[in-house]
């Protein structure tokens, strides 16, 4: 963890100002920034959580978190440079994830190019609590408060051993099924925010590909899950448990036969600073359907 923390950063040249080497390689000289347009969910939660929103300036969609009025630049995956320019950052901050979906292959070099500073971080759909906690640090020292950061990470630890005696006796096989109704669903693979929550409370992810795949009622069958983890919304889409019921497979699972069914946060794609608590939470639950 410190070899990868030391890895992405250069550390302060001052009380005020920093040098900090980005997860594209990028040093970007900060001094106190002002104007902030701060893009992806887990990226606006941790500024927050720094008490620094007021700096905030701009978003994308999923900045909701927690509720509040910025404005929006429009989807993360269709970054706007006019737009983003518009708004007048003095720093534009980032994960490497976004910055590579979909259209935004040359967002950041156009921002440059334009004299905007940008500051990219570790993508924000892989590295577990370890990318959180450095992701964290990285802001900690763009607004030179790392004592602040410090803090929450260890509170992390905190709640983590909190979460591992909160586990279940008998693990369970779960699948994360991503859906937006009952004619358009997933199954999400071995990678993401979703496989690192099932993890941390005590399940294995029973789907055996890394990637997003269709979901049919053969491979549902034969993966034959005990547990099914679905986002608020997708479970909603879907027409709550009676709905998903109906779906290809899903009553002959054990998971359909057993109705265990749990729906987290909408944001967990992206692994943010609740992933201690959204861990937490599902752990109980697996621990008292499966003891």
């Amino acid at each position: 963890m410190k070899k990868a923390f030391l890895s992405v950063l250069l550390l302060l040249s001052s009380a005020s100002a920093a040098q900090i080497k980005g997860a594209d390689g990028v040093t970007v000289n900060i001094s106190n920034p002002k104007r902030v347009v701060a893009l992806n969910a887990t990226t606006v939660e941790m500024i927050y959580r720094l008490g620094k929103q007021k700096t905030i300036v701009g978003t994308d969609v999923t900045g909701v978190y927690p509720p509040n009025k910025i404005p929006s630049v429009g989807h993360w995956a269709q970054l706007p440079v006019e737009g983003i320019i518009s708004l007048k950052p003095d720093l534009v901050i980032g994960t490497a994830d976004n910055f590579a979906a979909g259209k935004n292959g040359t967002v950041v070099q156009q921002l440059r190019a334009a004299g905007v500073k940008v500051l990219v971080l570790p993508a924000s759909d892989t590295g577990g609590l370890s990318g959180v906690k450095t992701r964290l640090n990285m802001l900690g020292h763009v607004y030179n408060v790392p004592n602040a950061a410090a803090s929450l990470t260890k509170s992390f630890d905190t709640t983590m051993k909190v979460v591992a005696a909160n586990k279940p006796k008998k693990t369970p096989k779960v699948i994360f099924l991503y859906a937006h109704s009952a004619s358009d669903a997933s199954i999400y693979g071995t990678e993401g925010g979703a496989n690192e929550l099932i993890t941390l409370a005590g399940g294995k992810n029973a789907a055996p590909f890394k990637d997003t795949k269709a979901l049919t009622a053969e491979a549902l069958v034969a993966i034959n899950p005990d547990a099914i983890v679905m986002l608020e919304r997708g479970l909603e889409g879907v027409g709550g448990i009676e709905g998903l019921l109906k779906m290809p497979g899903i009553a002959q699972t054990n998971a359909g036969r057993n109705k265990r069914v749990y729906t987290v946060d909408n944001s967990i794609r992206w692994i943010g600073p609740r992933l201690p608590e959204f861990a937490l939470k599902l752990a109980r639950q697996f621990k008292a359907d499966f003891r």
